[in-house]
């Protein structure tokens, strides 16, 4: 298996983890929540909802078509900079997965739990991989 077919896996699972936006938000209830906000803070989820999701199209779009470009980083270039972010992006990702969110969310959804632990968990450790190479 060579490091391009894992950059291109890691572009799937950032696909997955986008498209897991459009399902979050009916399984959680958001519109029920963020109705009993005030209509500021309704905003600004909202924006920052539409945020991530665009930030994750974007990584996505970075391992499918800009594949070689991270495989041949080299130290201090852009495409090295984009690997040092998205590594410490979905480094820390793993420390809110384990330790910020609600057990009791984590055990109502313990398949989700563990999936998004593992895709988190694989970001960092491909990222973290072409940013030390």
């Amino acid at each position: 298996m060579t490091i391009e077919f894992l950059i291109y896996w890691a572009g799937f699972v950032l696909a997955m983890i986008f498209l897991a936006n459009f399902i979050a938000p009916k399984k959680l209830n958001y519109a029920v929540n963020i109705n009993k906000m005030e209509n500021f803070h309704r905003q600004v989820f909202c924006v920052h909802c539409g945020y991530t999701t665009l930030m994750l199209a974007g990584m996505t779009a970075m391992c499918v078509f800009y594949n070689a470009e991270l495989v041949a980083a080299e130290k201090w270039s852009l495409p090295w900079a984009l690997c040092l972010f998205m590594a410490l992006f979905w480094g820390s990702r793993v420390f809110v997965q384990i330790f910020y969110y609600d057990k009791a969310i984590k055990k109502k959804y313990p398949v989700f739990n563990i999936l998004f632990f593992t895709a988190f968990t694989y970001l960092a450790v491909i990222f973290t991989y072409l940013t030390l190479k």
